[in-house]
């Protein structure tokens, strides 16, 4: 984990570089499917649903969820990813989503730099240091 700072523009501008955003997608999606058949199950999906951090945190300090909630949100998200309802994530599905979430935060975090404590390979730090290279160059 680090602490970056970061606003709406800078998860706007990663996902308008095609090809910076295609990247981290598509490496994401490789790890995700362990069995390598171009479609993520339920199972495969379920660490990168957990890591969107849906609940409210105090602190930094997790609250006690109960855990048939739990299974009911990720069910939920889940859906939100499998399109086609077949059952699986393919890689349009999840590139088209992640989008769409993506631009949620943007939209919610608005303009006005924050400061973030983000997980080492998570879609908010790639963008983070998207950014860093950028304004380095």
């Amino acid at each position: 984990m680090s602490v970056e700072i970061l606003d709406g523009a800078t998860i706007v501008n990663f996902m308008e570089d095609e090809e910076a955003f295609n990247v981290q997608i598509c490496d994401r999606f490789a790890h995700l499917d362990s069995d390598h058949d171009g479609r993520l199950s339920y199972g495969e999906m379920l660490k990168e649903l957990q890591c969107l951090r849906v609940f409210e945190t105090h602190f930094g300090v997790d609250v006690e969820t109960d855990p048939d909630e739990l299974v009911r949100v990720y069910d939920s998200l889940f859906v939100q990813f499998d399109h086609d309802l077949n059952g699986t994530v393919d890689l349009e599905e999840f590139k088209s989503e992640t989008k769409l979430m993506m631009l949620a935060m943007a939209n919610g975090m608005g303009f006005l730099p924050v400061q973030m404590v983000l997980e080492e390979d998570s879609f908010l730090k790639k963008a983070a240091e998207w950014e860093s290279a950028k304004l380095a160059a």
